[in-house]
């Protein structure tokens, strides 16, 4: 009787074992694809592949090593992953038509990864503290991007290349670095930072271009260059070692930049020979 309650108890102790082993795998490849996953506590991870057509994905992932993979390739893409705590990670892929995708995850090892490729992208990602780091890439139609980051060692890369570009990115505090390249019609930037290794560049080249910038303390930076048509770029940097650099080519040029306190620097160059 010994035997078997202790063989009962070993039984019961390697499933709670095991039910803390999160993992999950999902493979669907045609018409009304959707997949769900919710995971609450240990080795999360998640995988979701999707083919074609009515695409959507949401993950739901709590607490310690997650992780998420999403791969949804064509019609009514849209995604969904939010990442409470430890070594969050993620990545979508996304390929054609209505693209969407929203990432959130707050605490410890954050990382990100967004790469959606036609049609009606968007994408918005949002990271608490800790490993911050973020990474968008969009290549055609309504382009959008959205990445605030607050604490810690924060980054964010853009790209996007063709259509109705926009991009705002908003890092709070730590190892700040941003850099947005936006290449044809509505262009469109916004980078903010505030605390310590701040820096930023941005690139922009061909149709309604603008750029906005307020960095606010310690290693300020900044450095933009738009090429042609209606470009317009602001600055306000305040305080300690700033520096700024604007390059404008061809058309509506303006150029604005205020340094406040300590290393200034500053230069401007503007053409013109149009637009292209």
């Amino acid at each position: 009787m010994k035997k078997v309650v202790l063989s009962a108890a070993a039984l019961l102790i390697a499933a709670v074992g095991f039910a803390q082993f999160n993992d999950n795998d999902v493979l669907q490849v045609g018409i009304l694809n959707n997949s769900n996953v919710n995971q609450v506590g240990l080795s999360n991870d998640s995988d979701t592949f999707q083919l074609g057509l009515a695409n959507d994905s949401d993950v739901d992932q709590y607490g310690v090593t997650n992780m998420s993979d999403v791969d949804q390739r064509g019609i009514l893409n849209e995604s969904d992953v939010l990442q409470v705590g430890t070594s969050n990670d993620s990545e979508v892929d996304q390929r054609g038509r209505r693209n969407v995708s929203n990432v959130v995850q707050l605490g410890v090892g954050n990382e990100s990864d967004v790469y959606q490729q036609g049609r009606r992208n968007d994408a918005n990602t949002f990271q608490l503290g800790l490993g911050n780091d973020s990474d968008i890439d969009q290549f055609g139609r309504r382009n959008d991007a959205d990445v605030v980051q607050l604490g810690a060692f924060n980054e964010s890369d853009i790209l996007q290349e063709g259509r109705r570009n926009d991009t705002y990115a908003l890092q709070v505090g730590a190892g700040n670095y941003q850099y947005t390249h936006q290449l044809g019609r509505r262009n469109t930037n916004t980078s903010l930072q505030f605390g310590l290794g701040n820096w930023s560049v941005v690139d922009q080249h061909g149709r309604d271009n603008d750029n906005d910038i307020l960095q606010i303390g310690i290693g300020n930076g900044s450095w933009t260059e738009q090429y042609g048509r209606d470009n317009d770029n602001d600055v306000l940097q305040v305080g300690l070692l700033n520096f700024q650099y604007t390059h404008q080519h061809g058309l509506g040029h303006s150029s604005t930049t205020v340094q406040l306190g300590a290393g200034n620097t500053s230069v401007t160059n503007q053409h013109n020979l149009g637009g292209s």
